[in-house]
């Protein structure tokens, strides 16, 4: 029977793509440079790729914070400082709450009915920034950022702490709720977790990183979790 549920953010509840336009829009305005959409998908690409290299160990999360700017930056024909562009867009990705459509109702149906609890990748002020934007923490029992932790998904020791935080955890009780492969699903799997994928572009999935379930609307959760 299911008890807990470990729920990611970003892309499951929070739209961060959404998220990521608006502070990217609102930083290069307040640095005096004109905006358009293929900065974000630069930035997107970028940024991911940064986060990919964290979540291997291959870069530190301080690397991380400028590096993704200094390389985005190289775009445009101004002197911008990447550390001063970084604090303006991590403030302003702070201030932004868009939440991906059905996350409400779902927050609301598994915060009554299980032990919920957010376990996100990411810098701390930030995080809580936009979850008190979205309105959202009073559905968690408790909320996991891998910054407070000093560990990543999928790393074990992120797990171990998350297990270690919560009241009467049981892996055979959990299961772990997200939408990206390399942080969400192998981590889970590996920590013996029960897994299920967000995947609302029906994306493939990679063979070392198998959900045990999948599904490709919000709405589909509250049954799939009554099945198991």
């Amino acid at each position: 029977m299911i008890k807990t549920i470990l729920l990611d953010l970003d892309d499951t509840i929070l739209d961060f793509k959404s998220c990521e336009k608006q502070a990217l829009a609102a930083s290069l305005t307040n640095f005096g440079i004109a905006f358009c959409n293929d900065d974000v998908s630069e930035y997107s690409r970028i940024n991911d790729q940064m986060w990919k290299l964290l979540e291997k160990g291959q870069i530190t999360r301080e690397e991380l914070k400028t590096q993704r700017f200094r390389l985005f930056l190289n775009r445009f024909d101004a002197s911008v400082s990447p550390e001063r562009f970084a604090e303006t867009y991590m403030q302003n990705l702070s201030k932004t709450g868009v939440l991906i459509d059905g996350a409400l109702e779902l927050l609301q149906y598994l915060s009554q009915n299980y032990a919920l609890y957010a376990v996100t990748n990411g810098y701390e002020s930030t995080q809580r920034g936009r979850i008190a934007a979205s309105g959202i923490a009073k559905y968690f029992d408790d909320i996991f950022i891998s910054q407070l932790v000093g560990a990543d998904k999928p790393q074990k020791v992120f797990f171990d702490y998350c297990a270690a935080h919560i009241t009467g955890f049981s892996i055979k009780n959990t299961v772990l709720i997200g939408d990206s492969p390399t942080s969400d699903i192998s981590g889970g799997n590996e920590y013996g977790l029960f897994t299920i994928r967000y995947n609302p572009k029906h994306l493939i999935n990679p063979p070392e990183a198998m959900p045990k379930r999948e599904v490709y609307s919000l709405s589909e959760i509250p049954a799939l979790l009554l099945s198991l």
